[in-house]
C-alpha cells in the first residue's frame, strides 16, 4: 500500500503517526547509548534538557563544558511546535472516537488544569519546589503532567459513564470515580510536600490531602441532584484535585507565610487587570446582545469565544502592565516574542489592543468566513479554539499572579 493511501485512511495513519514519533524516540535512546557526545551533551542536553536545568538554577547550566540557558531555541521552538501540531490532532482523534462533546462547557472543565499550570510555575518561580521535583513544574514538562492528568481523568470519565450505561448501578459508578480522586489526591500531597523547599508539618499535609479530597465534591453534588454522572464534571473534578491545593500555597504567600523574597503583594493591580479585562468582554457581550439579530456579530456572544476573548485581553493588559510597569513596581520583566516586544517599545496599550482585534479576526475566520467549511469539523474547530484560550489564558494568569505576590 502506498503512502498516500495510508495518510488517506485515518486509522492507518493515526498508526503512522505513533509509529514515526516512536521510531524517533528509539533512534535518540540508541544514539544517546552508543554516541552520547553528539546526541546527548550537544543534542538533548544542548536544546531540550538543559533549558529546563538552567531554570531551575536561575539561568544557566553547564554539562561536560556544554553550556545551556533558559528558554526555548530555535531548536526546541520548532520540535516543541510539531509535537503540538501532532498532539492536538491525536487529541482530536481521541476525542472523536471517545464520542466526547466539545464545547464551552468541556473547556470550562479544562479551565482547572489551565489555572493550575500558572499557579505552579509562579511557584516554581517563588522557588517553592526543591530538587528534582521542581523540573516537574517547569515546560515543557508541567505541559506534559497537565496532559497526562486531563486525558486521565478524561479517560476514566468516559469508562465510568460507559459503565453506569452498561447497568452498573450510578452508586458504585459515583464510588470507583471519587476513590479514584482520593488516591491521584495522594500522589498530588506527596509532590506538593517532599518536593518543597519548605518544612511540611503533618497538619500541611492534611490540608493539603483534604482539599485534593474535596474535588470529589461535584461528582457527588451532581449524583445527589439528578442521579447522573457525565465526563466533563469528572474532568473538572481531576483538576480542581491538582488546583486547591496549589491555591492553598498560594494564600499562605499571600497572608504572610513566604519562602522566598517578594517586591510586595499588589492585590490593586490584581483587581484593576481583571476589572479591564471583565469590562472589556461584557462590553463585547453587550455589543453582541444588542445586534443579535445579525447573524455575523451574534457570534461574538457565545462561550468559547467570549472565554478565549478574556483569555487574551488577560494576556495583553497583564504584559502591559508587567513589562511597562505604569504603576511603578519596580519590575524587570522582559518579552521573549520579538513581535509583542516591538508592540510594547512601540506604545505599550498597542499590544494588548493588537490582541484584542486577532482575537476578533480568529472569531471572525472561524464562526463566519468559513462556517459552512467547518460545520462539519466541530470537535476540531472547538479544540483549536481551546488552544488559542490555552495560548492567552495560561501565560496571562501567571504574569497576574506574579505580579501580584510581587515574585
Amino acid at each position: 500500500m502506498s503512502l498516500f493511501k495510508v495518510l488517506v485512511d485515518e486509522n492507518k495513519r493515526d498508526f503512522f503517526i505513533v509509529l514515526s514519533f516512536f521510531s524517533i524516540f528509539i533512534f535518540l535512546i540508541i544514539g544517546c547509548l552508543f554516541f552520547p557526545g553528539v546526541f546527548y551533551d550537544n543534542f538533548i542536553w544542548r536544546y531540550y534538557w538543559g533549558p529546563v536545568v538552567a531554570d531551575a538554577s536561575d539561568g544557566v547550566a553547564v554539562h561536560k563544558g556544554v553550556f545551556a540557558y533558559e528558554g526555548y531555541t530555535l531548536v526546541s521552538e520548532v520540535t516543541y511546535g510539531l509535537i503540538l501540531m501532532f498532539s492536538l490532532y491525536l487529541i482530536y482523534r481521541f476525542l472523536k472516537k471517545l464520542g466526547v462533546k466539545v464545547d464551552s462547557w468541556f473547556a470550562l472543565s479544562l479551565m482547572p488544569y489551565i489555572v493550575y499550570g500558572s499557579v505552579t510555575r509562579v511557584l516554581e518561580d517563588s522557588h517553592y519546589f526543591d530538587e528534582p521535583f521542581v523540573y516537574w513544574f517547569i515546560s515543557p514538562l508541567i505541559y506534559l503532567q497537565i496532559a497526562f492528568f486531563a486525558v486521565l481523568f478524561l479517560f476514566l470519565g468516559w469508562w465510568f459513564k460507559k459503565r453506569s450505561h452498561r447497568g452498573l448501578y450510578d452508586k458504585r459508578v459515583l464510588s470507583l470515580s471519587c476513590l479514584t480522586v482520593f488516591m491521584v489526591g495522594l500522589i498530588q500531597t506527596f509532590l506538593l510536600t517532599n518536593g518543597s523547599v519548605q518544612k511540611i508539618v503533618f497538619s500541611d499535609s492534611l490540608i493539603y490531602y483534604s482539599l485534593s479530597c474535596s474535588a470529589a465534591a461535584p461528582l457527588i453534588y451532581l449524583f445527589l441532584k439528578n442521579k447522573k454522572f457525565t465526563v466533563n464534571t469528572m474532568i473538572f473534578s481531576g483538576g480542581l484535585l491538582l488546583l486547591l491545593p496549589a491555591v492553598y500555597i498560594v494564600f499562605r504567600w499571600l497572608t504572610g507565610s513566604r519562602w522566598s523574597a517578594s517586591s510586595g503583594i499588589r492585590y490593586d493591580v490584581f483587581l484593576i487587570v481583571i476589572g479591564v479585562v471583565f469590562m472589556v468582554t461584557l462590553l463585547v457581550y453587550v455589543t453582541a446582545y444588542w445586534y443579535r439579530k445579525n447573524d455575523k456579530i451574534v457570534v461574538y456572544k457565545k462561550p468559547l469565544n467570549l472565554m478565549m476573548l478574556f483569555g487574551h485581553m488577560l494576556d495583553g493588559v497583564t504584559s502591559y502592565v508587567s513589562i511597562k510597569d505604569p504603576f511603578e513596581m519596580g519590575l524587570s520583566y522582559g518579552e521573549k516574542h520579538p513581535a509583542s516586544n516591538f508592540l510594547l517599545n512601540t506604545w505599550g496599550p498597542l499590544f494588548p489592543v493588537v490582541k484584542f482585534f486577532l482575537i476578533v479576526l480568529v472569531i471572525y475566520v472561524f464562526d463566519n468566513l468559513y462556517k459552512e467549511e467547518l460545520k462539519s469539523y466541530p470537535v476540531l474547530k472547538n479544540l483549536l479554539k481551546i488552544g488559542i484560550l490555552i495560548l492567552g489564558f495560561s501565560p496571562g494568569a501567571r504574569d497576574l499572579l506574579r505580579v501580584t505576590m510581587g515574585v
